[in-house]
């Protein structure tokens, strides 16, 4: 799975690649969706590449909780993702 997002930049892979964790934090603070490709959560799904909805949908990778912010943007056990 690729993001051709043209917002791309403001996902929260592409905010931690540039070292933004006060953005990442401010935009995570009252999550509602969660990225499909690596498992973080976010406030909205504008600032994901995959997201779906947390409590209303369901995960297709199986459910990943909590993601540190070290991680946010690596692939992880089981989503079959190489970055």
């Amino acid at each position: 799975m690729s993001c051709d997002s043209k917002n791309h930049q403001m996902h929260m892979c592409a905010l931690k690649r540039q070292g933004m964790d006060d953005c990442i934090k401010s935009f995570s603070d009252n999550p509602t969706v969660e990225c499909k490709k690596c498992g973080v959560k976010a406030n909205s799904s504008k600032n994901l590449c995959a997201a779906h909805l947390l409590d209303s949908a369901p995960n297709v990778e199986g459910g990943h909780g909590i993601v540190r912010i070290d991680e946010i943007g690596k692939p992880h056990e089981g989503s079959g993702i190489l970055l």
